[in-house]
């Protein structure tokens, strides 16, 4: 009896292993004005209201719209356009939708709660390490306020640190 061996020409072909995925972790895409993202871990973000009832604040910081009411408690709305610009538009467009947030002010502290203007609908998406660049240039408060920066669809988006933004400024 005669054996026969076959070889990779003979219809076998031999495939190279396939590269592990890149891991990819979750994020929620907030658009702040036209064209330009920040996001947000999806671990922080814990709801969506649309067209709230401000309670305008006296003497609040020009970013900040004012209250909002979210499950028996007021929340700051902050305007992240206004914030990071550093000055009011004389005509502000209408708040459509807020993005409720969760914070710790310290490790082991309860959590707080503050929300941002979502002029679009929130996107989920998910993002590799091999999407990270630079932080956009047009604000000097993105280093403070932001953990990392990655690009979507040609676009730089900051991933933004909710304590950093809702907290106490820290020396």
């Amino acid at each position: 009896m005669e054996l026969q061996s076959q070889s990779p020409a003979d219809g076998l072909e031999l495939q190279p292993p396939a590269a592990p995925e890149e891991p990819r972790t979750p994020a929620r895409l907030l658009e702040y004005k036209r064209g330009a993202f920040v996001a947000f871990p999806a671990h922080t973000t814990v709801g969506l209201i649309e067209c709230p009832t401000v309670l305008t604040v006296p003497g609040a910081p020009y970013y900040c719209h004012g209250m909002i009411a979210w499950q028996d408690r007021r929340i700051p709305l902050l305007d992240l356009n206004t914030l990071l610009r550093a000055y009011q538009e004389a005509i502000e467009p209408p708040i459509g939708h807020v993005l409720v947030l969760a914070y710790q002010s310290a490790p082991g502290q309860p959590l707080e709660y503050g929300a941002v203007c979502a002029r679009a609908l929130v996107r989920m998406i998910e993002v590799a390490d091999s999407q990270q660049c630079d932080l956009p240039g047009d604000s000097d408060l993105w280093p403070w306020i932001s953990l990392s920066c990655f690009e979507h669809e040609g676009h730089a988006v900051p991933v933004l640190d909710t304590a950093r933004l809702f907290g106490e400024p820290q020396p």
